[in-house]
C-alpha cells in the first residue's frame, strides 16, 4: 500500500455513491434507516483515513518502512548501494600491427555485452589486451579468467572474432542491494553513529563501499609492518561465495573516510570443508540429506569467517534437531573429534559431503 490523496471531486462522487447505494428514499420500504446509512458511509471514510495514517506511521521507523520510503528518509545518512558495472581486460588475437578501434562490441555465452573503452593494437606476439566495460550493471556480467567472448560488432580486419577474458577476468559487477540489506546497514549506522577508526568501523566502511561486499572482517597486525587487514567477500553460504572483484573501489572508499592508518583490503580464498556424515538408517533419505546440508550452510552463514575453526561436533549440532534428524555421526578429517581451521586468508564453505 502507498499513500495517496484523492481529489475533492472524486471523494464527493464516491461518498454520494455510497449514500445512494445504501439509502433509496423512493423505495416503498427503504433498506436502512437514515442514521445507519450515514454511519456506514462515514465509517468507510474514516477506515481509509486511519489506514493511510497507519501506513505513514510505519514509514517513520526504519525497521517497518517500505523500501522507497526507507531510502528517502535515510539516504542522506546511509547512501544506498546501486548496481555496479563490471570491467576488465579481454585478450584478442590477430595479425601483428592490426588495430582494434574503441567501441568494439563483445558478447559472452550468456548474452551479456561489453564494449571496448579504448583503441588497441595487436602486438608482435599476435595478441592485444582490450579494456572493456559491461553495457549493463550487475553481477551477471562478471567473467571468470579465460571465459570466452565473441566480437558481435563489425570485426576489424585481421582480428579473430573469438576472444577471452584476461588473467584477472572481468569483475566488479554487483547487483543493487535489497531492501533487507539496506535496512541492515541503516540499523548498523544507528547503533554505531560515530565512526573514527575504532574496532568495527573499517568493516562497516567496507560494507558501505560497494554492492559487491556482502560481509567484512578486520584483523590487526597483518604483514611485516603490522597493517590492518580488511577481508571482504561477495555472496552467501546458500547461493555461493565469490571473491570481490572491485577491491580498488573498496580501498578508495575506506581511504576517504578512515584516519591515516596503514590498511590492506583483500578477498579471502574460498576453501571447502568436506565432512563425512552418517544418518540413522531409518532417517537416511534424500530429503534428510538435503536438509542436513541446508542446515550446515545456514549455520556456516553465521559462524564462518576468515580464520574460523569449524569442528565436527558443531556441524553435528547444526544437523540434529531431535525431530526429522534425531541423530547423526559427523566426521571432519576422518574423526568425530576432527576440525577444520582456516587461516585469516581463507573463508570456509561447505564442500563435498560424503554420505556413509
Amino acid at each position: 500500500m502507498s499513500f495517496r490523496r484523492d481529489s475533492l471531486s472524486s471523494l464527493t462522487a464516491r461518498i454520494d455513491a455510497g449514500y445512494t447505494s445504501r439509502f433509496r428514499p423512493l423505495d416503498r420500504t427503504p433498506r436502512h434507516g437514515l442514521l445507519k446509512v450515514m454511519a456506514a458511509v462515514d465509517a468507510g471514510i474514516y477506515h481509509q483515513l486511519l489506514g493511510d495514517l497507519d501506513f505513514l506511521a510505519r514509514q517513520l521507523f526504519p525497521d517497518t518502512a517500505e523500501g522507497s520510503y526507507l531510502r528517502a528518509h535515510w539516504s542522506a545518512r546511509v547512501p544506498p548501494l546501486y548496481a555496479s558495472t563490471a570491467c576488465g581486460v579481454v585478450e584478442i588475437t590477430g595479425l601483428p600491427g592490426r588495430s582494434v578501434p574503441a567501441g568494439v562490441l563483445f558478447a559472452s555465452a550468456s548474452g551479456e555485452r561489453y564494449y571496448g573503452e579504448a583503441a588497441s593494437v595487436v602486438g608482435t606476439d599476435g595478441s592485444a589486451a582490450v579494456r572493456v566495460r559491461a553495457r549493463n550493471p550487475g553481477s551477471a556480467a562478471n567473467l571468470a579468467p579465460g571465459e570466452g567472448v565473441s566480437i558481435i560488432s563489425a570485426i576489424p580486419a585481421g582480428v579473430d572474432s573469438k576472444a577471452k577474458a584476461g588473467a584477472a577476468g572481468v569483475s566488479g559487477g554487483g547487483d543493487a542491494e535489497s531492501d533487507e540489506e539496506y535496512l541492515a546497514r541503516v540499523l548498523a549506522s544507528l547503533r554505531n553513529p560515530h565512526r573514527y577508526g575504532k574496532s568495527g568501523d573499517w568493516a562497516a566502511w567496507a560494507m558501505d563501499s560497494s554492492p559487491e561486499v556482502s560481509a567484512a572482517w578486520e584483523f590487526k597486525n597483518f604483514g611485516v609492518f603490522g597493517a590492518l587487514l580488511v577481508q571482504v567477500i561477495n555472496g552467501n553460504q546458500r547461493d555461493g561465495v565469490r571473491p570481490v572483484g572491485g577491491l580498488e573501489a573498496v580501498r578508495d572508499y575506506i581511504s576517504g573516510n578512515a584516519p591515516p592508518v596503514p590498511f590492506e583490503v583483500r578477498s579471502p580464498a574460498v576453501v571447502g570443508i568436506n565432512p563425512s556424515v552418517r544418518l540413522l538408517p531409518r532417517e537416511d533419505t534424500m530429503q534428510n540429506r538435503d536438509l542436513a546440508q541446508s542446515r550446515i550452510r545456514s549455520w556456516l552463514q553465521i559462524a564462518a569467517k576468515p580464520g574460523a575453526r569449524i569442528t565436527a561436533g558443531s556441524l553435528r549440532l547444526a544437523i540434529v534437531d531431535g525431530a526429522e534428524i534425531t541423530d547423526a555421526t559427523v566426521k571432519v578429517g576422518g574423526s568425530e573429534a576432527g576440525s577444520f581451521s582456516a587461516t585469516i586468508l581463507q573463508y570456509p564453505v561447505l564442500g563435498e559431503t560424503e554420505w556413509n
